[in-house]
């Protein structure tokens, strides 16, 4: 089999003045590099970045055929930045009409791009994805495991060190952690954006799909069947992701299961309408994991809760211990006579404010206590603004 070889040249190539050859994908074809470098530099223009790296292009290569990447990276500017009709893209790009339909349609089932209807006209919009959040949640999280998703999912995890430490890298997070409601102090003010229940109820639809990063780890029993999607994501879910549309009552369900199984509730850093809820553990979630294996503390932002522990009603038990899924509780053993410090005690540096602790006490010695005001950016738009301007590198 004869390799063809492409002269690239200007800053963005790949390879500035080297020549590059063409690489082999799965599908047999022998595709060129340059087409898969121009779409991941669009997705680049999201703030959280797309490395500059082959494994970066081989997983686009799985998602995207050549054809379907080139109409994308010419049709559209940048992730959910610009949002466009068949009839727009095809006369910007002079491709025919019915062809533009049938490959967005096409990536819309493969979760591949964004589709939705706009309430003002009533047209179908579509728009690129970034790869986080975005192409990796999508393309996984149908449920249905094939030879070829496997291979992204181990692409994926080889590349995790880039995606946990992307996540991190601005001083305001992309994702919050969001307590458990039942647990918060009742005689503290507790703001809108800071009860779950709020998103739930603000919601015109909700739907229901497996937890892609549980799917690509392929590691742990934890429930699959607990992340949420909301309103417009909803719909596209619902309609090329076999996504289960549930009422607000099945919600509120399905967030107590996740509560139970000790899965920690991840959300939008934003105050109004988030477009999904994550339930979340430390051995398979994108964002957990950069706290507790990269020890990023820029990873996910904190609740503004803290557990407090009542001395008289804990009965040491650590129940408390065995389910926080950052380590930050841990038993004093006690050194003095009395025994007067022997406690359950809580590593404020290490704790995320998720509440699991206080929901898994059997003693109800544990209620969450506000330890901050950190107030998030309003809109879904500033809050991205946000993460750009505040990036560290």
């Amino acid at each position: 089999m004869e390799f063809k070889v492409l002269e690239t040249r200007g800053k963005d190539s790949l390879a500035k003045t080297l020549r590059i050859k063409h690489i082999l994908f799965p599908t047999g074809d022998i595709l060129s590099e340059d087409v898969y470098e121009r779409l991941r530099q669009k997705i680049n223009r999201w703030p959280v970045k797309a490395p500059k790296s082959k494994d970066m292009l081989k997983l686009l290569s799985i998602v995207y055929t050549p054809e379907e990447a080139e109409l994308v990276s010419s049709a559209f500017n940048a992730p959910f930045i610009d949002t466009k009709t068949i009839e727009q893209v095809a006369e910007e790009t002079g491709k025919d009409a019915a062809y533009v339909k049938t490959v967005f349609e096409r990536l819309a089932d493969k979760g591949a791009i964004a589709e939705f209807t706009s309430s003002k006209d009533n047209k179908t919009y579509y728009s690129m994805l970034p790869y986080v959040a975005g192409i990796f949640e999508l393309h996984m999280n149908n449920g249905i495991m094939t030879d070829e998703k496997r291979e992204f999912a181990r692409l994926h995890e080889k590349m995790y060190p880039h995606w946990g430490y992307e996540l991190g890298a601005s001083n305001y997070p992309f994702m919050r952690v969001i307590p458990v409601e039942e647990k918060l102090n009742v005689q503290t003010e507790i703001l809108p954006f800071e009860k779950v229940s709020k998103f739930i109820e603000e919601a015109r639809s909700i739907a229901v799909n497996p937890c892609a990063c549980r799917l690509s780890a392929n590691k742990c029993e934890k429930p699959l069947e607990v992340c949420f999607s909301f309103d417009r994501f909803a719909d596209y879910m619902v309609k090329h992701r076999n996504g289960r549309q549930v009422t607000k009552e099945e919600a509120l369900e399905i967030l107590k299961k996740a509560e139970d199984a000790g899965l920690v509730h991840t959300i939008n850093n934003q105050q109004e309408r988030a477009s999904f809820i994550c339930n979340c553990c430390t051995d398979c979630c994108i964002l957990l994991r950069g706290i507790s294996e990269l020890h990023n503390p820029r990873a996910v932002a904190r609740s503004n809760f803290m557990p407090e522990i009542d001395g008289e009603a804990c009965r040491l038990c650590e129940t408390c211990v065995k389910w926080c899924p950052l380590q930050a509780i841990y038993r004093h053993y006690p050194h003095s006579e009395d025994l007067s410090d022997d406690m359950i005690m809580i590593l404020e540096e290490r704790c995320i404010g998720c509440g699991i602790c206080a929901h898994k006490c059997p003693h109800d010695a544990i209620k969450l206590v506000r330890v901050r005001e950190e107030i998030p950016e309003k809109t879904g738009r500033e809050a991205m603004m946000r993460v750009e301007t505040e990036r560290t590198h």
